[in-house]
């Protein structure tokens, strides 16, 4: 599934490099003019592309903030019955003492496991970032090198005809010399 899905932003980075190679050219500046409408929705299909690790990272943070929602909840349930526990045993000290920790106990251990959650959804989504990020600048790098290649070869394409034109001239110029003699 992650193949195809890569396969078609390729398709779509294919598309969108052949719209801006299709794109005319201003000579003066070296800019391409194309068509904004087909590149936005070129830029819209390759989000809707996109690999799954960014969906996933999204779904990690909710379900991480479930976690943790539900963490809180039921730590809030067992130091509700430790409490109701330690009314009912309140002339006994030492039972007492036992559910204080028992609680603090869980409490503690139930943020640990929280915050251990939550630092590894952190750095799952920074390294989904990260390789998404370094995935986009080499792409961007490779669309730049292709206009750079094309920008080459118009140049090249200018000169040459330049020379030619050029070469003609001189020619033209040397049949005018040779008929007045």
């Amino acid at each position: 599934m992650e193949n195809t899905r890569c396969g078609e932003i390729a398709v779509l980075l294919d598309q969108l490099e052949d719209l801006i190679e299709e794109g005319k050219t201003n000579f003066l500046s070296g800019k391409v003019a194309i068509d904004k409408n087909e590149m936005v929705e070129i830029i819209r299909d390759i989000r809707l592309k996109l690999p799954t690790e960014v969906q996933q990272s999204v779904w990690i943070v909710e379900e991480r903030n479930k976690i943790l929602n539900e963490a809180q909840k039921e730590a809030h349930v067992i130091i509700e019955e430790a409490r109701e526990q330690m009314q009912s045993m309140i002339e006994k000290d030492q039972i007492t003492l036992f559910a204080k920790e028992r609680a603090e106990n869980i409490v503690s251990t139930a943020k640990e496991d929280a915050k251990n959650m939550h630092r590894g959804a952190i750095l799952y989504a920074q390294d989904t970032c990260k390789d998404i990020e370094q995935r986009l600048k080499y792409t961007l790098e490779s669309i730049h090198q292709e206009v750079q290649n094309f920008e080459s070869y118009i140049t090249d394409m200018l000169r040459d005809v330049y020379d030619n034109r050029q070469e003609l001239k001189e020619m033209s110029q040397k049949i005018e010399k040779s008929d007045e003699e």
